[in-house]
């Protein structure tokens, strides 16, 4: 992935209006994916260690809004 892609994912969310539950379903998507990519690949540790920590929420059981 990469900043274009990202890019275009942002433009899905605008083009999903008005259907702000989908929207909230890609956006919360693009943000996981965008977090687990930089956990797993960034070369810089302090990134790696914020991406995990951040991802550590999902590990909480409580009901969450889907796409």
């Amino acid at each position: 992935m990469d900043a274009d892609q990202v890019g275009q994912r942002v433009q899905a969310i605008a083009d999903a209006a008005p259907d702000y539950e989908h929207q909230h379903g890609l956006e919360d998507q693009l943000h996981l994916d965008v977090l687990t990519l930089i956990a797993k690949r960034s070369t810089d540790a302090g990134a790696r260690a914020l991406a995990r920590a951040a991802l550590a929420s999902l590990k909480i059981d409580f009901d969450r809004y889907g796409a």
